[in-house]
Order: structure tokens, then sequence, then C-alpha cells
């Protein structure tokens, strides 16, 4: 299983300058690929490189100590890994989170239109019921008008 990191990141995990990294890559020492500019490194490529420096690194410090190398190409090769799997589950969430945001503006979007849609219906709605009062009003008068002097003429006049 290979695993890829930039160049950045190789060198942020291991602690070697830029410099060292590239030249790795001239003497293809270590296997990599470049894609968009962009220079990716094989991790288990890369640790297999790395763990010989460390190695002479602390047998020159502690010469009365043996340190598997097996163990340690695991332990790097598993820390990477992981490393690996963070980067992905947080690009990952991203993502999803990217997505929630737009379904979230367009669910906005939407609720804006139907408000929109609704103050217009008020405003017809209003509109209708204040026609409906003035011929309201406009009946009232006019019954007034034909029945008042009927109902006066009709009054009984005698008085018991």
């Amino acid at each position: 299983m290979e695993n890829w990191v930039s160049a950045v990141e190789f060198s942020k995990i291991t602690g070697m300058d830029m410099e060292t990294i590239h030249g790795m890559i001239t003497r293809k020492e270590i296997d990599f690929r470049e894609d968009d500019g962009v220079i990716y490194i094989n991790t288990e490529e890369g640790t297999k490189m790395i763990v010989p420096q460390a190695m002479k690194s602390l047998s020159k410090v502690e010469d009365n100590e043996h340190i598997n190398l097996d163990f340690v190409e695991k332990t790097i090769s598993t820390i990477l890994n992981l490393h690996e799997k963070v980067i992905a589950s947080k690009d990952e969430t991203v993502s999803v989170l990217k997505e929630e945001n737009m379904f979230l503006k367009e669910a906005l979007i939407s609720v804006q239109e139907i408000l929109e849609d609704e103050r217009s219906n008020v405003k017809v709605l209003t509109g209708q019921l204040e026609n409906c009062q003035e011929e309201l009003k406009f009946v009232k008068k006019k019954y007034k008008l034909m029945w008042g002097k009927v109902i006066e003429d009709y009054k009984p006049k005698n008085n018991f």
C-alpha cells in the first residue's frame, strides 16, 4: 500500500529541510512523483531512507542500546498512515460542511422568495379588503337613502 504526501508535508513530518529532500530526489534515493507542479513522496520509501539516517544518529549517541530497525520503520510508517487518514478525514469533513452550507444557503434563498410572494399576496388581499369595505359603506348609504324615507312614512300615526 503506497501513501503519498507532498514534499512540504514530508519535510514537516521528518524534520528535514527542503534542500535535503530535493537532494534525495535528484539522487533518486526516494520514490517521488509530480502532479500539477507539486512533488509527492512515497512515505514507505521515504521511511526506509530516513530510518537508516536516524539509526546512525542514534547509534552515535547511544552505542549500548540496540534498536530494531523493522520496529522503527513500522512505527514511522504507521504514524504516516495515521497522518494520511487524519488529513483525508479533515478534507472529507470540510467538503461535508461546504455541502451543508450550500444547502442552507439554497434553503434561505427559497424562504426569502416565499416571503416575497406572501408579502405580495398580503398587499393584494389588503387592497381587496379596502375595496370591499368601501363597497359596504356605499351599500349602507344607498340602503338608508332608499328605505329611510319609507320607514319614516310607515310609522303608525295613532299612539295608544
